[in-house]
């Protein structure tokens, strides 16, 4: 008998405490073959990053402390490979292009995400695109 496939660890890294109950109570019931770990700061993210070992980090971007790009470095640093997809609460230019600057994988407004999370065909292609080696 095949072992069964590994879970899918998502890790939701967020200050905002209503938001990121949202989206960790969203994701798993979406797909069964989901985990999901959340982290309220940099530090903490860093933390969760040892310990979980996520193939994917939704990451604030304006975080107060240690803020999402910076947070991002840290774990380009010691995991090159896993995928970082950064949220924020605004649309503007300059956050897409210190996504880019710190190499994220990608980049969506939290409006633009919750909605993804209510469409069903959405976040399964953005899960299954998510899990593409980078």
């Amino acid at each position: 008998m095949p072992a069964p496939a590994e879970p899918y660890r998502i890790l939701v890294v967020d200050d905002d405490r209503s938001f990121l109950a949202m989206v960790a109570s969203t994701l798993p019931s979406h797909r069964g073959d989901v985990q999901v770990a959340t982290a309220r700061s940099g530090k903490e993210c860093l933390r969760q990053v040892e310990r979980f070992a996520p193939h994917l980090i939704l990451l604030d971007i304006g975080m107060d402390g240690m803020n999402g790009p910076v947070t991002c470095r840290f774990i380009r640093s010691v995991d090159a490979a896993v995928r970082i997809v950064f949220l924020s609460g605004h649309d503007e230019s300059y956050i897409r292009d210190a996504a880019g600057m710190v190499q994220a994988d990608g980049y969506f407004t939290k409006t633009a995400f919750i909605e993804m999370l209510g469409e069903h065909e959405a976040l399964e292609r953005f899960l299954d695109g998510a899990r593409r080696p980078r």
